[in-house]
């Protein structure tokens, strides 16, 4: 077994992350891709009798926000993101694909969601979650101290098998 501690511990916290990151991509490449998130892939509401027209337009996140974000990996299957937002700060209304986040350093959020009411959400350092696709939204920072998150958004969540 590896100790850790012998690790220059510049490296490790890391390395951590995105092993954390890919081991969440890893457990999802087999999730059922289509259903989940009906609402922004159809035009037809779930009853079937009204037609709602709905904006499916995505914002890259890199693009609207590059003074807030680095891009710290990118290949065919995943973006690793690093997100920060200093105290009173906002960023540019985007998108999301579906994703990992890591809480690196917590703080309070606004989320202003389009056509939806504005929520706060409290990040607690070393959280990590997983997130379908998000529509459009923007977040400002309303806390005192400065929020860092590594996203990992995945390009695809259902792998080709390689006879195909």
């Amino acid at each position: 077994m590896i100790d850790i501690m012998k690790f220059n511990t510049n490296m490790t916290r890391p390395i951590f992350i995105l092993l954390i990151s890919f081991l969440i991509i890893s457990c999802n490449q087999n999730s059922k891709q289509g259903d989940s998130n009906l609402l922004t892939k159809s035009p037809v509401s779930l009853n079937q009798k009204k037609v709602t027209e709905i904006d499916t337009t995505e914002i890259d996140f890199v693009e609207s926000t590059p003074d807030k974000t680095k891009i710290l990996l990118e290949n065919e299957f995943v973006r690793v993101i690093e997100y920060t937002l200093k105290p009173g700060e906002k960023d540019s209304t985007h998108t999301h694909p579906p994703k990992t986040s890591y809480v690196i350093s917590g703080g309070l959020l606004r989320i202003y969601p389009e056509n939806a009411k504005p929520f706060d959400a409290e990040e607690i350092s070393g959280n990590a979650e997983w997130s379908e696709k998000v529509g459009k939204h923007f977040v400002e920072n309303i806390g005192l101290t400065t929020v860092t998150i590594l996203l990992t958004e995945v390009k695809s969540a259902q792998r080709i098998p390689d006879d195909k």
